[in-house]
């Protein structure tokens, strides 16, 4: 019988069934991640695109004759499962901020519901002008999702080489 990949993300986060935690560990480890978040994820049209570049790229670096070139197409390579790696940390850490938000007004329920159509970066940014100052609880939730992006920058910088 086939598995329902269809389930609401922030649902499987709410139950425990998905844990942002590990998800992030297998992303940073490069291991598999949860089917639910694969296949959530394959309704972003921006992952769609990066899975895009990433084959082109690929089939550019097995056809490179030169070593420049297979330098170049590497290096572009490896920039774009970076960009993989960080679109589906910030996507998971946005799943669990809206997993914590209550939906009291309709920009907060907007930007649920474009999350959960895979419109990632449109429910990021309705959710960055929702007025979440009236309601402590979803201002430190919303506080809390954006020190993960700050840090999920200062570790890039870490890591890149200088």
């Amino acid at each position: 019988m086939p598995q329902d990949t269809n389930i609401s993300i922030i649902h499987l986060i709410k139950s425990g069934e998905v844990s942002v935690d590990l998800e992030i560990s297998n992303v940073r480890a490069n291991k598999d991640i949860n089917v639910y978040v694969r296949t959530y994820l394959e309704k972003s049209d921006h992952y769609i695109i990066i899975q895009q570049h990433i084959r082109e790229t690929s089939a550019d670096l097995q056809n490179a004759k030169s070593i420049r070139d297979k330098l170049h197409f590497d290096q572009k390579l490896q920039n774009l499962y970076k960009v993989e790696k960080d679109f589906i940390v910030n996507t998971l850490n946005l799943a669990e901020t809206l997993s914590k938000i209550e939906p009291r007004t309709e920009k907060l329920k907007k930007a649920i519901e474009l999350f959960e159509e895979g419109k990632i970066k449109k429910a990021d940014q309705v959710l960055a002008e929702a007025d979440l100052l009236n309601d402590q609880f979803n201002l430190i939730a919303y506080v809390e999702y954006q020190e993960k992006k700050i840090q999920n920058l200062e570790n890039d910088l870490l890591i890149t080489p200088d």
